[in-house]
């Protein structure tokens, strides 16, 4: 199974899509998907300058494994998943959340994508 999910401390280390690009790549698969969600500098009318993520990590990255396990029984087995999630102060523009997936078609890859952003947004 080729899973990565990570919450990543914004100060140590920022996310990556050529991270997420180089650990998704297969020949076997031919589709990727990837969705960038980014800290908006505005929120139901009102400024935002950053948001800070609190977790709880053992939980989260528990979370975060049975949404992309449950993601590939019901999409594709063979599917290849890359999860990271930003962790404390990220401001205005700054990648918030990556979720990077190659399967063996788009179709697939698509609905894995959107299955596991809906579920995080869902249980957080």
């Amino acid at each position: 199974m080729t899973l990565h999910t990570a919450l990543i401390k914004t100060e140590e280390e920022k996310i990556s899509s050529e991270k997420a690009k180089k650990f998704i790549f297969s020949e076997k698969n031919g589709a990727e998907s990837i969705f960038v969600g980014r800290v908006r500098n505005e929120n139901s009318g009102q400024k935002v300058n950053a948001v800070t993520y609190d977790a709880h990590d053992k939980a989260v990255m528990k979370s975060f494994q049975l949404i992309c396990k449950d993601a590939k029984k019901k999409f594709d087995k063979n599917a290849s998943i890359f999860l990271e999630h930003a962790k404390g102060y990220v401001p205005v523009g700054e990648i918030s959340i990556l979720i990077a997936i190659s399967s063996g078609h788009r179709d697939e890859a698509f609905k894995i994508c959107r299955y596991i952003l809906e579920e995080i947004k869902h249980k957080s």
